[in-house]
């Protein structure tokens, strides 16, 4: 990172040999975590940038593209405290007609994942779930076809705040394979960062409370729910360096 003196704030990481630049304005002042995420998420986007050059140069190529939003349809797309809060401001912005419309696709997928008896394991999230425990929960909720509420005539509406997830989950194998993932020999593209993981671990730092995941259906709900923690506000420079130590692991 840059000085702490510095009007700019610069990261510089090595990401399977090549180098990866970020720099922006240093924030005035403390900030949330939610207001750092386009930092994050534009290293996250280099980082990804050079995973795929890495597959493309092993003779692959990434099937995902604009249209196939098999992964939009079904999958759970845990998203992190802070995006969770990100969404539900995002929400909020918007136009009333919009806004009811998305708040309506939200309450929606939540009644369904209520009915189903799901939505209480993602929002009071045990942290000694085992492995096996985590994919049957997501298998249960897969087969629910929840269509993320952003999704607009299979395009992402949301495309330049969309979570990490989001970004990451590239695909080499056939597109039609993602239809049905657990049965599926679905190939992703290996990510040379864990940048929700480093969210994760950096929240748990800074607030001192346990932090996880919930699908994005569940953002508003639990925004809504804890929004005086995740309005909680950090000096700049320990948030950053937090994060980068976090996901420098």
């Amino acid at each position: 990172m840059t000085p702490e003196h510095s009007p700019m704030l610069r990261v510089a990481l090595r990401v399977l040999d090549e180098s990866v630049v970020v720099e922006s304005p240093r924030p005035e002042g403390p900030v949330r975590m939610d207001q750092a995420l386009p930092f994050f998420w534009e290293l996250d986007d280099k980082a990804i940038g050079v995973a795929i050059r890495r597959a493309e140069s092993e003779g692959k190529s990434i099937s995902c593209c604009k249209g196939c939003a098999a992964c939009c349809k079904a999958q759970p797309v845990p998203v992190t405290p802070p995006e969770a809060y990100s969404l539900y401001l995002l929400v909020e912005s918007m136009p009333p007609p919009r806004r009811d419309e998305i708040r309506g696709r939200f309450a929606d997928r939540v009644r369904r994942l209520r009915e189903a008896g799901l939505d209480q394991h993602f929002l009071q999230r045990q942290s000694d779930l085992t492995k096996d425990e985590a994919r049957t929960i997501a298998e249960r909720y897969f087969r629910l076809g929840l269509v993320c509420p952003f999704l607009e005539d299979d395009s992402c509406g949301i495309y330049e705040v969309r979570p990490f997830v989001c970004r990451q989950y590239l695909v080499t194998s056939p597109a039609a394979l993602c239809v049905d993932p657990f049965n599926n020999p679905v190939r992703p593209v290996p990510m040379p960062i864990a940048a929700a993981g480093a969210t994760l671990q950096a929240g748990e730092k800074l607030t001192g409370t346990f932090q996880f995941t919930v699908p994005l259906v569940l953002a508003l709900e639990y925004a809504e729910s804890r929004r005086q923690e995740l309005e909680q506000t950090f000096p700049a420079r320990p948030l950053y360096q937090t994060w980068l130590e976090a996901v420098s692991k």
